[in-house]
């Protein structure tokens, strides 16, 4: 399988609403959490940063296109109602979870699976204990008990924003200073700071991901998309990388072990819960066939969910390399021959089966499988992993659906 021309300008994330907004906060951190001299002389300084904004001048339809999409609502000022609203939670409703309200709420991370919360406690910004689903609209706890991080943060209260969050969720972390240069993830996040380039516009000088190798391309995106531990600090986030470089040396991502359940794989490396696109995918054929993460992702739109280049719900994005007749396709001369269901039922459905939601967010059975493998119910009866089938057969048992699959596809393992 050869991999599809990269985007012609790689990934642009842009900020939407408050494009030039700078903030200067304070975090609880311990003096042992923070980085090496030598990662934070990596780290660019907020000066070098020019803001979304800036870049729009010259990338007018990138920066349009970015505005809706889930990348520029990564961390926003709390706005409860009117049409710029970014709190989804309904604060109205009682938790034993929740011990903060909307009054305390300095910063809202998050909108599409859900949203946490940051406030000031002493003068510093920590993410309080709570969060809302956004698809069951509830509170729960969140005790990051799952987290390597978390045994040095049982108290919520020394959850830094900083420390633990706000590395993917803002563009131009100043570790030394703890501000940003602006909140979402923006431009710069993935070109890199763009000033002596927005001073010289020059091909040289600024970051573009679809002139980079596909290992330092796809780097760019596993920064934030790869559940892993730092290589030299306590931080939850790769101090010291920009766009470029080798994400290895800063950042070091988690590996599925065969037969293991823990908080990020199921026992058959599939995801567990969600940030871990970028590890199950580096252990799929497509990876080792040198696809990447812009092949289906456009980082300029909003167009389709997920940000994909074209609709996956109805197979357009994925019968572009995968359709009946194609090198790559299914051996079958038809979708129903392959599926063995209706053609517009969720049977049919590319991602229904090969990406199903395996991964949790918030609740279970949000975040969907990036491994591309269709997975059996003798998975589920084996070690207990979901299986393609039962994610909707939710009435049957994994036998039934695994009767059926033999049925159908009996050289399937």
């Amino acid at each position: 399988m050869l991999p599809m021309k990269r985007l012609s300008l790689g990934k642009l994330l842009i900020l939407a609403g408050a494009f030039c907004l700078t903030n200067g906060s304070t975090s609880a951190q311990s003096t042992d959490a923070k980085p090496s001299a030598e990662l934070v002389a990596n780290t660019p300084a907020r000066a070098q940063f020019v803001g979304a904004k800036r870049c729009s001048e010259c990338h007018a339809a990138q920066f349009d296109g970015w505005q809706g999409t889930a990348h520029n609502k990564m961390i926003r000022p709390p706005v409860s109602g009117g049409a710029n609203a970014t709190v989804l939670a309904d604060f109205t409703v009682p938790s034993e979870h929740r011990k903060f309200e909307l009054k305390d709420v300095k910063w809202v991370i998050g909108s599409r699976w859900k949203q946490r919360f940051i406030g000031e406690v002493d003068g510093s910004e920590v993410v309080f204990p709570a969060q809302w689903s956004v698809r069951d609209k509830k509170w729960m706890s969140y005790t990051a008990k799952t987290d390597w991080w978390w045994k040095d943060h049982q108290d919520w209260k020394t959850r830094s924003n900083f420390q633990l969050c706000a590395g993917c969720h803002s563009t131009g972390l100043d570790v030394k200073t703890e501000t940003w240069a602006e909140p979402n993830i923006t431009c710069e996040n993935c070109h890199g700071a763009g000033r002596e380039h927005s001073a010289t516009p020059k091909a040289d000088n600024i970051v573009n991901p679809a002139r980079l190798s596909t290992a330092r391309s796809m780097d760019i995106c596993l920064s934030c998309h790869q559940s892993g531990k730092p290589t030299d600090t306590k931080y939850a986030w790769p101090v010291g990388y920009t766009p470029g470089a080798e994400l290895a040396k800063f950042w070091n991502g988690f590996k599925p072990e065969a037969g293991k359940e823990d908080a990020e794989f199921w026992p058959n490396g599939t995801a567990h819960k969600n940030r871990v696109q970028g590890n199950v995918f580096k252990q799929s054929v497509m990876h080792e066939h040198g696809i990447q993460c812009t092949n289906c992702h456009d980082m300029h739109s909003s167009q389709h969910v997920a940000m994909t280049l074209k609709d996956s719900s109805s197979n357009a994005l994925c019968l572009t390399c995968h359709g009946p007749g194609k090198d790559h396709g299914p051996a079958e001369k038809s979708l129903t021959g392959h599926t063995h269901h209706l053609p517009l039922s969720k049977g049919s459905s590319c991602i229904e089966c090969h990406m199903p939601k395996t991964g949790s967010n918030a609740v279970p059975s949000e975040a969907r499988n990036h491994t591309f493998d269709f997975i059996s119910p003798a998975d589920t009866l084996k070690h207990g992993a979901p299986n393609s089938c039962n994610t909707c057969h939710a009435d049957h048992t994994p036998q039934w659906a695994l009767d059926a699959v033999e049925k159908w596809w009996p050289k399937k393992k």
